[in-house]
């Protein structure tokens, strides 16, 4: 198992087109959240759905921050189904992560993975928390992630390190 990795980027206001249709996360969503939450992972990430079911549960009672609903989007299918989402926190409780918007987790449906959803909800994201006022955002992910790294390096994220304000 890879260990993980910190990365920051600057919020933007973005230009690209969007073609998704998204929404607002609710707690509504807490079901369908997270069955697309267990599925999305075939790595151990998550074991069950129950135990996706649970940290979804902590995400809205705000066990891990606090939750910018204009910032979290879901996309659901023409079937009402949720197939991707982003989920943001205003900050990230913990120790060692940058005090600034936290990226909780951006994930889709496996079948629908290289249709452009992860980067259109990441824009949107970056793009709602500039309008909102923040600078940075900040995620944690696999170091063995290549195809995130690659989504986020792409936007220009970089790796943090607690022990410095520097972005390198």
């Amino acid at each position: 198992m890879s260990g993980k990795i910190t990365l920051i980027g600057k919020t933007w206001a973005n230009t690209h087109p969007l073609t998704i249709v998204s929404r607002a996360v609710s707690e509504q969503d807490a079901e369908g959240l997270a069955k697309l939450f267990f599925m999305s992972y075939d790595d151990g990430s998550v074991n069950s759905q129950a135990e996706a079911r649970e940290i979804i549960q902590q995400l809205f009672e705000g066990e891990f921050g606090s939750l910018i609903p204009d910032a979290s989007q879901v996309i659901s299918d023409e079937n009402g189904r949720l197939i991707a989402a982003i989920l943001v926190l205003e900050s990230r409780r913990g120790d060692g992560l940058p005090q600034s918007p936290y990226i909780f987790e951006l994930f889709t449906a496996a079948s629908r993975r290289r249709e452009g959803m992860a980067e259109q909800l990441l824009r949107l994201a970056i793009d709602r928390l500039h309008h909102g006022g923040y600078e940075d955002v900040a995620l944690r992910i696999d170091e063995d992630n290549s195809a995130a790294l690659a989504l986020y390096l792409t936007l220009d994220f970089n790796r943090w390190f607690p022990d410095s304000d520097d972005v390198f």
